[in-house]
Order: C-alpha cells, then sequence, then structure tokens
C-alpha cells in the first residue's frame, strides 16, 4: 500500500511503484486544491450577492424571488395623498397611496405598491432585491358600476438597474428610468415604513 491506499495490480505491469506512488501524491494535490478553488469560488460569489455589489439574475431567479417576497413581507403602512391639477393646489383631480412592505425584521423593504387614481387606476408593483430594483409590474384598470375591466398590464425585469426584459399588451412610451426614480424614492427621507 501507499500512503494507506492499496494499489491496484495491473498498474504494476505499466509503472513502477516509485512511479504509482507519485501519480497518486499528484493526483491528491490536485484533488486538495481544487476543493479549496471550488470553495473559494463559491464563497466569492456568496459575499458579492448578499452584500449587494451584484444584483445579476435571470428571469427565472427574479421569478422565484418575487414569489418568496410575497409569500413572507409583512406590511409596513400605507401613505396616501391627494392629486392636484398643474398649477391649481385646491383643485383635486385624484387620489393616491403607497403600500410599503418588509421583511419579518422590519428594517428592509421588499416591496411598494403605487396605486394612481385619476379616470383610471393604476398599481404599480415594485419588488427589490437589496435595495435594488428588480421587478415591476404595472396594471390599468377602469370600472363601469361594480365591474373591474383590466385595460392593460406590463411586467418589467431588472439587473443591476438595467431592464431586461418587457411585457406588455400596450403601445405607449416607456422610460424605465423614470420607474428607477421612483423606486430609489422609497428609499429617501421619513418613510413610514423606516419608523416601524
Amino acid at each position: 500500500a501507499t500512503g494507506g491506499r492499496v494499489l491496484n495490480p495491473s498498474l504494476r505491469k505499466y509503472f513502477s511503484l516509485a512511479e504509482i506512488s507519485q501519480r497518486a501524491f499528484i493526483a491528491n494535490l490536485y484533488g486538495q486544491i481544487m476543493k479549496k478553488f471550488l470553495f473559494t469560488l463559491t464563497a466569492f460569489f456568496f459575499l458579492q450577492v448578499t452584500l449587494g455589489q451584484t444584483t445579476s439574475f435571470t428571469v427565472f431567479q427574479i421569478d422565484s424571488i418575487v414569489k418568496h417576497i410575497d409569500s413572507t413581507c409583512i406590511s409596513g403602512g400605507i401613505t396616501d395623498y391627494t392629486l392636484n391639477k398643474k398649477g391649481q393646489k385646491k383643485k383635486v383631480i385624484g387620489g393616491g397611496a403607497d403600500w410599503f412592505y418588509t421583511d419579518t425584521s422590519g428594517k428592509k423593504l421588499l416591496k411598494a405598491i403605487r396605486e394612481i387614481s385619476l379616470e383610471s387606476e393604476t398599481f404599480d408593483t415594485y419588488y427589490f432585491h437589496q435595495d435594488s430594483l428588480i421587478y415591476l409590474k404595472t396594471t390599468n384598470a377602469s370600472y363601469k358600476g361594480d365591474k373591474k375591466n383590466i385595460n392593460w398590464t406590463r411586467e418589467c425585469y431588472f439587473t443591476n438597474t438595467s431592464l431586461i426584459l418587457k411585457q406588455d399588451n400596450i403601445n405607449i412610451a416607456f422610460d424605465p428610468k423614470i420607474f428607477l426614480k421612483t423606486a430609489r424614492a422609497f428609499f429617501i427621507g421619513d418613510q413610514i415604513w423606516k419608523r416601524h
């Protein structure tokens, strides 16, 4: 035996004991180096995601994060407001509200829903990972009596503040920078979700 391992007798036909021992040592050394390399590589990527240094995800991964957020988030408060006609502060033309949802500690914002009610009702639902927007769903609806009619919907996927996929059934102008700016604003100032 060499190094506590039993040598395969058939190897002796081709190599001397010294060569077999040397090859076994090199193979063992290579295995140890690869294990350390893989461990280091795994730890590096884990820390990158954990520390928020990268938020590169596929659409499939984002869908999984969104489902997890919906199943675990808790209410972080609601802020409502009125919408006034431009230049006429006293003339109310609509209203709106922001719903905030955090993790169970109440310290990390995971989701925000902005409702704007004018002639129709629009809901923008924002999902965050490490304080960065990863998914946005917009629904526009109108009412006829008690009946709700969905006029159009839009889904947007983001990674590293870049739009990677947009799906909708409406042909209107869309600027992702506007929604990225709104998403950042949910973390600035004395937001109600920070008071819990």
